[in-house]
């Protein structure tokens, strides 16, 4: 495209000095640099290097690139590098501007005053030591600028000769001459009439005073100018007129609608960038929108009415609240969605992110978008293909459309996206994938978020994945079975998905509208959520199914002695379950239903017996070794292969007139009877006792006749053949591998009993949660005192319990801590308290046990005389108070004849460095 109005362009040629060679034109500007005799010209404000040295250039009738080759000269090579373009900017180092001063006849302090990249950098040459230049180029290289505006340069200079200007967004309206200075790439800038848009200089003197009067003003802007550059990318509406208009009103005569359109972007988009940045800026604004979020993130702009409409009515067009209602991502969402989270944390980087504009919002620079740039002399231009999106790689969208493939995959076999975080597809983590998109999705791209949003709606919603997931189990259950019933408990679900439902109506009112809106889609609006019961559990269906279990571990084990409270059947707590139904049956406090103690003992006779359940459990095992085997009690059971039941069988011999009448009967049905068990225990009386070699197998017996020193057994043998390896002393400084879950849960009762009373003095019979809490701590401080007068250091998984309270094992007595966090919850608790005045009284327990504090003060720990004096029993209160109560006795400050009690637990840091354990309360 030629365009004679909007373009000066040259074709791209290299700096002159490429080649080594020197310029034919340097020779005779010299001369001219030492007399000056073109005379004074300065700079504009703000203009750039490269055409303050056009512009002097022209004053001494030379080219740009002669004038170059004379600043950068060094020994006839021209130290410049770069291309020259006439959209470029040069830095140059302390040498040339010297001689650029000297050629201008300014003052170096007025040029850097004026020209922003005068000393921004200082280049290095390829010549060594002497005056260098680099001309740079591009959006990213080179601050925004524009033209000068063509009046007020020719007022300034007196010639009509173009000039560029570094300029700020609100510097781009030349309001006296009624110019838009528009930035074109490959070119020096256009400057556009605005005769025909007076709307465009109307929103500068706005956008001057926001940046006035506001201290955020600009930053708005920029979000601002994100939100107009992304509506302008879209299909435009047929109710947008204003654009169209302002697009025609301003295109010059000779230039493409098409290319003008992508051009003019800022420039018609400039007054309502300038109002939505004065709505953003607005406190009053942002405090309605966190108002009405009701402290959750948002899904879509249409929960924030107020902003919707406020946009709509600044910007004039009232068709924009229905479009941006649904509107879920985007740099609008992204500031709505900042919005509300900067104001309920609070914090500083929070508030930073109200205002910063991601990568993949921000408007595409022209030099992406342009398809070409005109030239000057009339040849054809050289189409360029589009660029990407920058910030986002090729390798990035790649990666993205396969694991778009993964998602496409997973939705279709489960129907949504709501997929936990350690899940995958087959050997894809498809769950890290979805959470850390969860986490950025402000900061995706447009196209990607789209093609999330059109595969599922609900990939990035502000709750939970699992809420998610049952959300729509519970519609699929509503599908299949019909309405849920509410009103009724829920009678058709399960009871974790009742209980699920029920758990939602309860919370209906504080839950997110777009959740409210999904409870709606399953039957669960308002007025059932309030009519909701929760759901029951069927104890009728419970028992059944765990009496088939019952039945199906009794068939496959043949009894139910085996079952502790720990074995699970077939997923289900068979072992939790069965050990209720025993302690109902002994205890009585709630009776079994006579339907299902029948049914229990028809499945087996023994399954609660009234002695424990380990001799049961024992017996069970004798009748299975016995069963192998006939019994023989004349040699003490010996050729038994279990040697744990020929054991048991023996003590039941030997105790068997203590054994109840069942118990008898059991023992007799595997051939234990009375006359069995007496000879048995006349036998062990009069055997004699065997050796240990005695017991083992026959063929061990054969190996030791044969040969005394061959060792017998395979586990013998292995040690006779390996060397005796030095035994290591144990540790004890830690946990067992084992032990650790058991003290992990001891410690979250210690925390959980310290979080509620402020300390860990419980008493021995303490329990919390039915957890025996006081016994616990009491075992643990036994063992620090027993490691302490051993000489042992403290264990260390000691020190989270001392983190939890550090006195939690005072060298004083624990009834002294206890009474001593008495007094300090009735200090707290604002009662009255003057130990001096003898308030409280010393006829009341806490006033009894200050008075004997005060009167012991001489003889306390010291730690304790420092808890004392945090409660305000200082040693001259102590005395005071020891004077009110014994007037006439005398005080003694020696220690009485009961001796300082000696430090078994060592105490926390000295108290200047330690932090009270009281602080909270």
């Amino acid at each position: 495209m030629t365009q004679q109005r909007s373009t000066t362009a040259t074709r791209r040629t290299p700096a002159s000095g490429r080649t080594g060679r020197k310029p034919a034109a340097s020779g005779g500007i010299v001369p001219a640099m030492g007399c000056g005799a073109a005379g004074r010209v300065a700079p504009l404000p703000g203009e750039l290097t490269l055409s303050f040295l056009t512009r002097l250039a022209a004053r001494y009738h030379l080219t740009i690139r002669d004038l170059l080759a004379a600043v950068t000269d060094v020994g006839g090579q021209q130290n410049l590098t770069g291309m020259l373009y006439l959209d470029s900017e040069i830095h140059l180092n302390a040498q040339a501007r010297a001689r650029v001063a000297t050629l201008c006849r300014v003052p170096p302090r007025v040029l850097e005053q004026a020209l922003p990249a005068w000393r921004r950098e200082e280049p290095s040459g390829r010549y060594g030591a002497g005056p260098v230049g680099r001309l740079m180029r591009g959006e990213e290289a080179v601050a925004a600028w524009g033209p000068a505006c063509p009046a007020c340069t020719a007022a300034r200079t007196g010639r009509r000769v173009p000039a560029r200007r570094y300029l700020a967004p609100h510097e781009r309206v030349c309001a006296r001459h009624r110019y838009w200075l528009l930035f074109l790439p490959g070119t020096s800038g256009l400057p556009v009439p605005l005769v025909r848009c007076p709307e465009v200089i109307e929103a500068q003197r706005r956008h001057v005073r926001l940046l006035r009067h506001s201290p955020t003003g600009a930053q708005a802007f920029e979000v601002a100018r994100a939100i107009t550059g992304s509506w302008w990318d879209q299909v435009w509406p047929v109710e947008e007129r204003a654009w169209s208009a302002r697009l025609e009103a301003t295109r010059p005569d000779d230039a493409d609608a098409s290319w003008w359109k992508v051009t003019a972007r800022d420039l018609i988009t400039y007054p309502e960038t300038v109002a939505l940045a004065r709505l953003l800026a607005s406190r009053p604004l942002q405090q309605r929108t966190v108002t009405e979020s009701g402290g959750h993130l948002p899904y879509r702009l249409g929960e924030l009415p107020a902003l919707v409409t406020a946009v709509a009515h600044e910007l004039q067009r009232p068709w924009l609240v229905h479009r941006l209602a649904a509107v879920t991502h985007g740099p609008l969402f992204t500031w709505a969605h900042s919005c509300v989270r900067t104001r309920v944390s609070g914090e500083a980087t929070a508030h930073k992110a109200l205002w910063r504009v991601h990568s993949a919002h921000r408007p595409r620079p022209l030099s992406d978008l342009l398809p070409h740039v005109p030239t000057a002399d009339g040849t054809p231009p050289v189409p360029r293909p589009v660029m990407r999106l920058r910030g986002h790689s090729l390798q990035a969208e790649r990666a993205f459309d396969r694991s778009l493939a993964h998602a496409r995959a997973y939705y279709r076999q489960h129907g949504h996206l709501a997929v936990p975080k350690e899940d995958a597809l087959g050997d894809y983590p498809l769950g890290t994938w979805l959470s850390n998109l969860r986490t950025r999705h402000t900061r995706m791209p447009t196209h990607q978020a789209v093609a999330l949003h059109a595969l599922y709606p609900w990939w990035n919603a502000p709750w939970s994945t699992l809420w998610q997931r049952t959300w729509h189990q519970a519609r699929d259950h509503s599908e299949a079975h019909g309405p849920l019933k509410p009103a009724s408990g829920f009678p058709t679900t399960s009871y974790s998905l009742g209980e699920w439902l029920y758990l939602q109506c309860t919370r209906y009112p504080t839950l997110h509208p777009e959740q409210q809106h999904l409870l709606t889609h399953i039957g669960l609006d308002a007025a059932a959520a309030t009519a909701a019961r929760p759901r029951r559990r069927n104890l009728k269906a419970g028992a059944e199914e765990a009496l088939a279990h019952v039945r199906s571990y009794a068939a496959e084990h043949g009894s139910l002695a085996s079952v502790t409270s720990a074995t699970v059947h077939e997923g289900f707590r068979l072992g939790q379950w069965l050990a209720n139904q025993r302690n109902y049956q002994r205890t009585g406090h709630r009776p079994l239903p006579a339907g299902r103690a029948q049914a229990l003992a028809a499945i087996d006779p023994w399954w609660c017996p009234p002695w424990h359940v380990k001799w049961q459990r024992s017996y069970d095992r004798a009748r299975s070794t016995a069963d192998s085997r006939p019994l023989r009690p004349g040699s003490s059971f010996i050729d038994l292969d279990d040697s744990l039941s020929a054991r048991w069988l023996r003590r039941q011999c030997s105790t068997y007139d203590e054994l109840s009448e069942e118990q008898q009967q059991l023992l007799a049905g595997i051939g234990i009877t009375t006359e069995v068990a007496r000879a048995a225990r006349d036998h062990a009386r009069t055997a004699p006792k065997r050796p240990a070699a005695d017991v083992e197998d026959k063929t061990s017996q054969a190996r030791m006749a044969a040969d005394p020193a061959t060792p017998t057994g395979p586990r013998r043998t292995r040690r006779a053949a390996e060397p005796k390896r030095p035994r290591e002393p144990r540790s004890r400084l830690g946990h067992r591998p084992d032990l650790r879950p058991g003290f992990e849960t001891a410690l979250a009762h210690a925390r959980a009993w310290h979080a509620e009373h402020g300390h860990l003095a419980a008493p021995r019979d303490t329990r919390h949660d039915d957890y025996p809490l006081g016994m616990w701590l009491l075992s643990q401080r036994n063992r620090a005192k027993q490691r302490a007068r051993d000489g042992l250091p403290p264990s260390p998984h000691l020190t989270e319990i001392a983190a939890t309270d550090p006195w939690w094992n005072p060298p004083w007595d624990l009834h002294w801590q206890r009474n001593y966090y008495r007094a300090r919850d009735h200090v707290e608790a604002g009662r009255p308290f003057d130990p001096a005045g003898l308030v409280p009284s010393p006829g009341t327990v806490l006033g009894s046990w200050i008075s004997r504090a005060c009167l012991q003060y001489a003889q306390l720990h010291p730690d304790q005389q420092q808890l004392l004096a945090l409660i305000g029993v200082t040693p001259e209160v102590a005395h005071a108070r020891f004077r009110r109560a014994y007037p006439g006795a005398p005080l003694s400050n020696t220690p009485r004849a009961s001796p300082r009690p000696t430090v078994i637990w060592p105490c926390p840091t000295t108290p200047s460095t330690r932090a009270s354990p009281w602080a909270d309360g």
